[in-house]
């Protein structure tokens, strides 16, 4: 499985300027990140139609990755470390991430699969599993500043994504990364002051 990263400006830069503290602001409408991270439909692990910025980041902590539930070996693993990773951080006294994984394989990763696949992990309540049409999986993605291949649904990043959309935060978490530490990222990420409310924008 490939860990390559692609390089983008704005928002993901660099991990380490994302990872800096943000100086308190007004708070503005959050139009900007709506703009940026897309409201593409998507379909989550029950069936429902979701749209990534509206219904899956606005107003929640998450951290983001990408599986396939055909995956032998590292998709598994990459799940297990998400979940210790959440653990993690609500260890440190807040409420734990919203976890979103996204499939590069939605020719066979239905909802009803991605649903059967998280139950092996056991339960989470705040966990998104989404699938959907390839050109809008792969947008979103882009987004993020990865790429995915549907043909070949093994080359995507390791790499996770954690975030707090509101603070206007983010960081790149590496998977063997030690639970705990990146725990407390998303913990530090939690705690961040927002600077965008929905609230603020024009109806």
């Amino acid at each position: 499985m490939s860990t390559h990263l692609l390089s983008r400006r704005g928002l993901f830069a660099s991990a380490a300027a994302l990872a800096l503290p943000r100086p308190s602001a007004a708070l503005e409408c959050d139009a900007r990140e709506r703009d940026y991270f897309s409201n593409r439909v998507l379909t989550d692990q029950d069936g429902r139609a979701v749209r990534f910025y509206d219904d899956v980041l606005r107003g929640r902590t998450v951290l983001i990755g990408w599986i396939f539930t055909s995956c032998p070996d590292a998709c598994p693993l990459l799940a297990a470390r998400c979940l210790a990773i959440a653990d993690a951080a609500a260890a440190r006294g807040g409420a734990g991430p919203h976890l979103v994984h996204l499939t590069t394989d939605p020719k066979r990763d239905r909802p009803e699969r991605l649903k059967a696949w998280a139950a092996r992990f056991g339960a989470y309540p705040e966990w998104t599993l989404l699938t959907g049409a390839p050109a809008d999986l792969r947008d979103v993605a882009r987004r993020l500043g990865q790429a995915v291949d549907e043909e070949r649904p093994d080359r995507h990043t390791t790499l996770l994504i954690g975030g707090n959309a509101a603070a206007r935060r983010w960081v790149r978490i590496r998977p063997d990364m030690p639970p705990e530490a990146a725990g407390l990222q998303l913990a530090d990420l939690a705690s961040a002051p927002a600077v965008a409310d929905a609230r603020l924008c024009p109806a």
